[in-house]
C-alpha cells in the first residue's frame, strides 16, 4: 500500500466520542492500532446534536488523547452519523449504454448509479450514501459487477440512505469547530458491520444489532448486500433510567448496578440470596438491592428492544429466516447472557460480534462498544487507499459520485 498509511475512525456517540487511529506499513494488509481516545459526550441526544460547543469539546478531547498516544496529527477522519431521522430505501436506475457491442466501463457505471439517485425526496432530506446491490444488463440480471461486459441497456438495483439536512448541517458545524475534515459519513450500524461481519455472513443472510446508549442500529445483509437499515430511538441508557426509577436511586448508581449485576435472563444470575450489593462513594458504603426487581426491569426493557428488532425483520419478511443469525455489538452487547436471550427472542442463532485481531493496542478496542469506531477506521483505510490526494475541506456533500465507488477487496 503506497498511499495513506494512517486511517482514523471518529465515532460521535450519544454517550461518548471514540477515536481510533490505525497505521499500516506500505507492504502490509492488517492495520496496527496506534491511538485510541474516548471522552464523555454531553452534546448529543439520541444520535443528534443538541449542543454544538459540548459536542465539539468532547471530540477535541478524544482527538487529543488519540493524537498524544499515536504521535499523529489528525485533520481528517471517517465519521459516524446516527439517529432515527436516517432512512434507507431501495432505488433503481437505468441507462442506454450506446451502440450494440459497447463495453461497460467506469463512465457507464457512474451514469447508471447516478440515475438511481434521481428520486423525489422532501426538500429537507439529503442522500447520504448509495450502494449498488446488483445490475441487469439487457436480459441478464443478478450481475454483481458488469465492468468489462458488453450490452445495450444497463440497470442497477441500489440501496440509498437519506438523512435530514438540519441534522447533517449541525454535525458538519461541530466538525468544522474541531477543524476535522470528514472523509465520509457512515451510519453507525454499517460501520459496525464493517468491523464484525465476514463476507460469508453477509452472503448467507445476517442481521447486525448495535445496541448503543440511546439508539439501536439494525443492518440486514443478504447475498452480500445491504437490504435494510433501521435506527430505533432506544438503547441501553433506557435500562439505566428504568433501574434508577425502579430502585429509587441515582443514575450513576443505577448504571453501576447495570454493569455489575444486570443479566439478560434471571436464570443466569449467580448466587441465590435474592440481594445484590454495590460499593459507592468515598469512604465506600455498601448498598443492597433486590435482584428480582432488577431482573424484572432489565427483562422488560430488553423485551421492548428485541420486539422492535423483530418488527423490522417482519417488515422485510426475514423474521427468523436469516441463516447467519444475529450479531450483537454496542455497549448493550456487554450485558451478561445477551446472546442467549436474543437467540431465544429472535428465534435464530446469535452471538456478540468482535472485530478481527489487529496489532498494537487491540486490547483497548476489542469490546463490542468499539465495533463502530473500528469499522470507521477500516472504511477510512479503504477510502484513503484511493483518495490520498483528495483536498481538505471539500465538504460532506460534494462529489456525490465518490459515494458510488465499489471498493474491490
Amino acid at each position: 500500500m503506497e498511499t495513506s498509511k494512517y486511517a482514523v475512525g471518529l465515532d460521535i456517540g450519544t454517550d461518548a466520542v471514540k477515536v481510533v487511529v490505525g497505521h499500516i506499513e506500505s507492504n502490509g494488509k492488517t492495520p496496527t492500532i496506534i491511538g485510541v481516545g474516548t471522552q464523555k459526550n454531553l452534546g448529543m441526544r439520541k444520535g443528534a446534536v443538541v449542543n454544538l460547543d459540548r459536542a465539539a469539546e468532547a471530540i477535541d478531547r478524544a482527538l487529543e488523547d488519540a493524537e498524544r498516544m499515536s504521535g499523529y496529527q489528525i485533520n481528517r477522519a471517517t465519521v459516524s452519523i446516527n439517529g432515527s431521522h436516517i432512512v434507507g430505501l431501495g432505488s433503481q436506475g437505468v441507462i442506454a449504454v450506446g451502440a450494440s457491442g459497447q463495453t461497460i466501463d467506469h463512465e457507464e457505471l457512474a451514469r447508471v448509479e447516478e440515475a438511481a439517485t434521481v428520486v423525489q425526496l422532501p426538500a429537507n432530506r439529503e442522500i447520504l450514501d448509495v450502494t449498488p446491490r446488483s445490475y441487469k444488463l439487457d436480459s441478464q440480471d443478478g450481475i454483481k459487477d458488469p465492468f468489462g461486459m458488453t450490452g445495450v441497456r444497463l440497470e442497477v438495483d441500489a440501496y440509498m440512505i437519506t438523512a435530514l439536512v438540519p441534522h447533517l448541517k449541525n454535525l458538519e458545524k461541530v466538525l468544522s469547530m474541531t477543524e476535522i475534515s470528514p472523509r465520509r459519513m457512515i451510519v453507525s450500524g454499517l460501520a459496525s458491520a464493517k468491523a464484525v461481519l465476514s463476507d460469508q455472513l453477509r452472503e448467507n443472510g445476517v442481521v447486525l444489532v448495535d445496541i448503543g446508549g440511546a439508539t439501536t442500529n439494525i443492518a440486514v445483509y443478504e447475498e452480500g448486500d445491504i437490504i435494510h437499515t433501521a435506527i430505533l430511538p432506544i438503547g441501553s441508557n433506557n435500562i439505566t433510567n428504568d433501574l434508577a426509577i425502579g430502585l429509587k436511586t441515582d443514575l450513576d448508581i443505577a448504571e453501576k448496578v447495570k454493569i455489575e449485576h444486570a443479566v439478560a435472563a434471571p436464570e443466569l444470575r449467580r448466587g441465590s440470596s435474592g440481594k445484590v450489593s454495590i460499593k459507592v462513594g468515598s469512604p465506600a458504603r455498601t448498598l443492597e438491592f433486590d435482584s428480582e426487581i432488577i431482573d424484572e426491569i432489565v427483562e422488560a426493557r430488553l423485551a421492548e428492544i428485541f420486539e422492535l428488532v423483530n418488527h423490522e425483520l417482519k417488515r422485510i419478511k426475514r423474521l427468523a429466516k436469516l441463516p447467519g443469525g444475529a450479531i450483537l455489538t454496542g455497549g448493550g452487547a456487554r450485558l451478561r447472557g445477551i446472546a442467549d436471550y436474543s437467540r431465544e427472542i429472535l428465534n435464530m442463532n446469535a452471538r456478540v460480534g468482535q472485530a478481527p485481531k489487529f496489532g498494537g493496542m487491540y486490547d483497548k478496542v476489542s469490546g463490542p462498544e468499539f465495533a463502530t469506531v473500528v469499522g470507521l477506521m477500516l472504511i477510512d483505510l479503504d477510502l484513503g487507499a484511493g483518495e490520498n490526494s483528495q483536498q481538505k475541506g471539500s465538504g460532506i456533500f460534494s462529489g456525490v459520485m465518490s459515494l458510488f465507488k465499489k471498493h474491490k477487496k
